[in-house]
C-alpha cells in the first residue's frame, strides 16, 4: 500500500496517541517509522510490534552512574526496554556526548526503531556514531553520520528482522570487535537513492500493519457533543482548539 511521508507520519503519530503514548514520544516514533520505511525496512510493522506491547509489557529506562560514566538500564530487571524509550534515551546520550568509551548497551524490543532514532540524531547534530545490533543468528553494525547511514551484517543472512528482544550497543568511535568484513546491506549510495525515491514516489508499506495503525489512530477520536457541534470544532485527543 502506497503512502506519502506526511500521511504515514500522521497515521503513526495518531496510532501511538490512541494507544496512550505521550505526544512527544509519539512524534519520535512517527519520525523513526518514516525513516525506516524510506529505506524499505518495514517501519510500519516495527511500530505495530512496539505499540502492541504498550503499556503492559513495556519496560521504562533508568539512567545510572557507573565507573565508566552514565549507563542506561531497564526499570524491570532482565526485561527488554521499549524502543519508545530506548531510541530517544540513546539519542540524548549521544547529544550530550555522554556515551562511555566502552559503549552503551541495552536490550530492546524492536531494535530497528532504535537504529532510526540514533541515525536521525547523528544527522541532526552532524555527528558520527556506530550502533551494533545483536539479532537472532546475526550481528548488524550501522555506521551513522550526517545525511547517511551504512548498514552491514557479519552473517550470511541478507535481511534484518526485529521481532524479538535484542541487544543494541552505541559507540562514538568505530568498534574494534575483531569481526570479519561486513556483508553490505545498505551502502551510502543505496541510502541516497532510497531517500530520493521516497520523496518523489512515496512509500510502499505493509497493508496489514497499516490497517492496525489506522485502527489505533481512530481511538484518538471522541464522540461529538452539542457544544462541539455548535462551535464547529473537531473532536479528538489531538485537537488544540
Amino acid at each position: 500500500m502506497r503512502q506519502s511521508l506526511g500521511e504515514l507520519y500522521s497515521t503513526v503519530r495518531k496510532a501511538a496517541v490512541g494507544r496512550g503514548v505521550p505526544h512527544g514520544i509519539a512524534e519520535d516514533l512517527a519520525d523513526a517509522v518514516c525513516w525506516l520505511d524510506s529505506l524499505s525496512l518495514d517501519g510500519v510493522s516495527c511500530a505495530v510490534d512496539c505499540l502492541s506491547q504498550w503499556p503492559s509489557n513495556t519496560s521504562a529506562i533508568q539512567l545510572q552512574h557507573s565507573e565508566s560514566g552514565l549507563v542506561l538500564e531497564t526499570a524491570k530487571p532482565d526485561t527488554a526496554a521499549s524502543a519508545l524509550f530506548a531510541g530517544p534515551a540513546l539519542g540524548d546520550l549521544l547529544q550530550a556526548g555522554a556515551v562511555p568509551d566502552t559503549g552503551s548497551s541495552l536490550s530492546v524490543d524492536v531494535p530497528l526503531l532504535v537504529l532510526a532514532a540514533v541515525a536521525q540524531t547523528c544527522d541532526r547534530l552532524n555527528r558520527r556514531a556506530w550502533l551494533m545490533i545483536h539479532l537472532q543468528g546475526q550481528i548488524a553494525i550501522a555506521d551513522c553520520s550526517q545525511e547517511t547511514c551504512q548498514l552491514g551484517t557479519v552473517s550470511q543472512q541478507k535481511s534484518v528482522t526485529a521481532h524479538k528482544a535484542s541487544e543494541v550497543t552505541l559507540w562514538l568511535s568505530q568498534p574494534d570487535q575483531g569481526r570479519p568484513t561486513l556483508n553490505c546491506l545498505l551502502s551510502k549510495e543505496e541510502f541516497s537513492r532510497c531517500r530520493s525515491r521516497t520523496l518523489a514516489e512515496g512509500l510502499e508499506v505493509c497493508g496489514r500493519s497499516l490497517k492496525q495503525l489506522e485502527a489505533w489512530a481512530a481511538l484518538t477520536l471522541v464522540a461529538e457533543s452539542d457544544r462541539s457541534r455548535e462551535s464547529g470544532a473537531g473532536a479528538g485527543l489531538l485537537d488544540n482548539d
